[in-house]
């Protein structure tokens, strides 16, 4: 009896950690991406073909995002409309 109450306990804890906080972790790690590739996209949108006069000064802070660089190029060629996207995002119509 007392084995069958944790058994349910267990997947009673299981459940609620897959409904709150699994999809609150997702909706926070999507914001750190968000805002990461909102930084990346300002400070080097040039290797995607969106013109930045100051592109120059831009690459003094490359040694501090090079081991971000793989992933965000990754993260971002797979995106169809980065532009629109990030429009939306702000309201930008």
């Amino acid at each position: 009896m007392i084995g069958r109450i944790k058994k349910i306990l267990y997947y009673a804890k299981l459940f609620l950690f897959g409904t709150f906080l699994d999809k609150r972790s997702a909706v926070v790690r999507k914001e750190a991406f968000d805002e990461n590739d909102d930084l990346m996209l300002l400070l080097f949108g040039d290797y995607l073909g969106i013109p930045n006069p100051i592109s120059y000064y831009m690459l003094e802070l490359l040694p501090y995002v090079a081991s971000d660089m793989d992933a965000w190029e990754r993260r971002i060629q797979n995106r169809k409309m980065i532009l629109a996207e990030k429009a939306a995002q702000f309201d930008f119509d």
